[in-house]
């Protein structure tokens, strides 16, 4: 993949973006900057210990790469690799879906310590480092595969007019308890609606969501079955 964006992006944000607040409120925008760039450098000297536990756990429960690199849709569109601790057999971490559209703890292509992982989110740790770079926020839409650009609407690809995000708001409003379309949808209102203010709420919701596991996971989680 390059970083140019794709076309059907391109087409579908032509003439929408300025109206979005992200970037109309250039202070606010800063002010998320800087929040990203001093909570991922806080967090990072925080937890640098757990992310070299894990990696090692993952060195040493399944053969195969400790990261696990994919291409996802980033902001307006272009390509990027988000990066995750390995939590999936390396033959078949690809990426696809699970049984039932989602991967569940359950789900026979997981290492030993894969559920875990991503019950708690451990496996996302290394994005702490794409926020510093800035091709990922703390808080957006979560990065999508390019296999399910086909499944977008012109209205929903307005949410790849933000930065994609560590976490979410899909992820404080029963991510797993929607359908595909309904989380496209949260997306888009997120964009719509953005604030600073917004993100801190989100942040906060996320670390309840988190460690209460309501409808952190597949099978936490109280909707339409996936």
């Amino acid at each position: 993949m390059t970083d140019q964006a794709d076309p059907r992006i391109n087409q579908a944000l032509h003439g929408r973006t300025a109206a979005i607040p992200w970037r109309q409120k250039r202070g606010q925008r800063w002010l998320k900057r800087l929040l990203d760039l001093a909570a991922a450098f806080i967090l990072l000297l925080l937890l640098w210990p757990v992310m070299l536990l894990v990696a090692l756990l993952v060195r040493l429960t399944s053969p195969g790469p400790i990261l696990f690199k994919q291409a996802r849709i980033g902001l307006d569109g272009r390509a990027f690799h988000m990066v995750k601790f390995r939590s999936m057999e390396s033959l078949l971490a690809d990426g696809s879906a699970g049984v039932g559209g989602e991967v569940t703890a359950r789900d026979a292509r997981l290492t030993p310590i894969g559920g875990r992982l991503r019950a708690w989110r451990l496996d996302e740790l290394p994005q702490l480092l794409q926020v510093l770079s800035g091709q990922m926020s703390l808080v957006g839409p979560r990065p999508d595969i390019w296999h399910n650009l086909d499944q977008y609407t012109p209205e929903q690809m307005l949410r790849f007019a933000m930065p994609p995000g560590c976490t979410a708001w899909t992820f404080t409003r029963g991510a797993f308890a929607n359908d595909w379309a309904t989380r496209q949808n949260i997306n888009v209102e997120y964009v719509q609606q953005w604030s600073l203010w917004l993100d801190i709420k989100i942040l906060v919701g996320s670390l309840f969501v988190l460690l209460s596991q309501k409808d952190a996971n597949p099978e936490t989680a109280v909707g339409p079955a996936k």
